[in-house]
């Protein structure tokens, strides 16, 4: 069964405008359209469409998404390099969450020291 922008968004919750925002981007070359520009997507395009959101919700530029999604569309000679995409990706991650656990540390020590002030007056809030 094939589905229009609109089907896809209430399936996925991806915005329409993102999915068209890729499209033009030319992330899913392989969609099918209509005379009037309509695409249509297959049971396949969607999930390639929520991989796609799996990889820019971890930051990946969308050149890189481009790049990887083309490797996809020349198929299995292209594992190699498609792998190499995703380790690098699970390599930023891994950084990114270091970074943000430090920072959440930080913050929960602000918390408490905020917390263990007397508030009442609050020029006393305000100290560093």
């Amino acid at each position: 069964m094939k589905r229009t922008i609109i089907e896809v968004e209430r399936k996925t919750g991806i915005p329409s405008t993102k999915i068209r925002f890729w499209i033009k981007k030319g992330l899913f070359p392989f969609l099918q359209s209509d005379k009037n520009n309509v695409h249509y997507f297959s049971e396949s395009d969607i999930e390639a469409l929520r991989w796609v959101e799996y990889l820019r919700q971890t930051k990946m530029e969308i050149k890189t998404i481009k790049l990887y999604m083309d490797l996809y569309m020349q198929g299995e000679s292209t594992i190699a390099e498609r792998k190499e995409i995703v380790k690098n990706q699970i390599e930023y991650i891994k950084a990114d969450l270091k970074k943000t656990q430090e920072i959440l540390k930080i913050l929960e020590q602000k918390y408490k020291f905020y917390e263990q002030l007397d508030c009442v007056n609050p020029a006393k809030c305000l100290v560093k």
